[in-house]
């Protein structure tokens, strides 16, 4: 997984190819151990024991966090059962935009 998306505090706001594989099942490309699941953000990575866990929304699924990523290993936890975690990723196939359409806002600006 690539460390590009828009920081949100903690968190990051990516689009789908910059976490998955388009092609077949997308939970299939995150490394992550699809029977854990953690509805809050952990205290540590399970397969690490990095403590800094960020939240990944991913433009076009879930509105929030649709999974927690450590940010040292790149280990994904899932949020939701592997079956909803996949629905909501499918949501996001063939979804694009385009950065240069959104504008320059300066730093001063952001909420």
């Amino acid at each position: 997984m690539s460390k590009r998306g828009v920081i949100l505090e903690e968190d990051r706001l990516v689009m789908l190819d910059d976490v998955c594989d388009i092609k077949g099942r997308l939970v299939d490309s995150l490394d992550a151990d699809k029977n854990l699941i953690c509805k809050e953000k952990p205290n540590k990575c399970p397969k690490c024991s990095c403590e800094e866990i960020s939240g990944v929304e991913v433009m076009g699924t879930y509105e929030g966090r649709l999974f927690w990523e450590c940010n040292e290993c790149d280990y994904a936890i899932l949020r939701f059962e592997e079956y909803k975690t996949e629905e909501y990723l499918q949501l996001a196939k063939g979804l694009w935009t385009n950065p240069s359409d959104w504008g320059f806002v300066p730093k001063s600006e952001f909420n």
